[in-house]
């Protein structure tokens, strides 16, 4: 499900759900925003609590949130089986930031939360976020979710209106202290921190496997990863069978053992140095 603002990364969304087994349905908005959504400057990533309401008002259940830049690496059914047996699926964040780090002042402000412990909230990634509609985790999530979307400053990150693109990046990457003048402050991060927010105060429990970024050396993709966020930021994306090889084949059996073999080499170096450096010190004691 999403907005066809990426027209090329959907489909390849989509091509990755079908080839790797997906049976449900998709809803897309290919040219306009969900009925009654505000925009991007109104209302930043607003348009994603208004998809679940108006697949709520299609007597959806379970519905999952993928961005467009995401792919399916694996069937993602273990996925939709959380889902069901939770009440809704979310993941950690793979560059393990806060709350704290990505939240104007006015937002905690807002809802009375310290920047203190804003920073001990784990924050929350909205590229993949999955919720059953009917049961009652899933409901107040997105009901509180839905909220802060429109109440005039969490998902925006400011009480003052955002008067640009150039304003909306500034918000995002706090630029000239936008938002905060907290150096620990790095951006806002508009639908993501609400989320975190809600998921805080409701007692959510996040997945640690599951979801992996392409552009985050720290967590790896592994044999648990379904699904992989692979941004890209140009006008040409790479082909999903491009992707999947480099996931599957290069990945694992060239790059992986390459790597370990320049690891094996600089430790038989380093042993071979203190071999050597130790030999030196015992002849230098005969001589003594």
């Amino acid at each position: 499900m999403g907005r066809k603002g990426h027209t090329l990364p959907l489909a390849r969304l989509e091509e990755s759900l079908q080839r790797t087994g997906f049976q449900g349905d998709f809803l897309v908005w290919k040219d306009e925003l969900p009925p009654k959504s505000p925009t991007q400057l109104e209302s930043p990533m607003a348009f994603k609590t208004f998809c679940f309401m108006e697949a709520m008002r299609h007597s959806y259940r379970f519905v999952l949130w993928i961005d467009a830049p995401c792919i399916a690496l694996r069937s993602i059914d273990p996925i939709f089986a959380i889902i069901k047996n939770k009440g809704y699926v979310m993941f950690v964040d793979p560059y393990a930031q806060s709350v704290g780090q990505w939240c104007g002042d006015d937002v905690l402000e807002h809802h009375g939360i310290s920047r203190e412990a804003a920073l001990s909230m784990p924050e929350i990634p909205t590229s993949v976020i999955g919720l059953d509609l009917r049961s009652e985790i899933g409901r107040r999530f997105l009901e509180e979710w839905h909220a802060m979307a429109l109440d005039g400053v969490t998902f925006q990150g400011t009480r003052k209106a955002i008067l640009s693109t150039d304003d909306h990046y500034a918000i995002g990457w706090n630029k000239g202290n936008r938002i905060s003048s907290d150096p620990r402050v790095g951006g806002h991060r508009y639908d993501q921190t609400a989320a975190g927010i809600i998921a805080h105060r409701l007692g959510m429990t996040a997945c640690s496997d599951g979801l992996r970024d392409a552009l985050c050396k720290q967590a790896a993709v592994n044999r648990g990863t379904m699904i992989l966020h692979h941004r890209e930021f140009g006008n040409e994306i790479k082909p999903l069978g491009a992707i999947y090889r480099e996931v599957f084949i290069t990945q694992p059996f060239v790059r992986a053992p390459s790597q370990s073999l320049r690891t094996s080499a600089r430790k038989a170096m380093a042993l071979i140095r203190r071999c050597l450096f130790g030999r030196g010190r015992l002849f230098a004691g005969k001589d003594s």
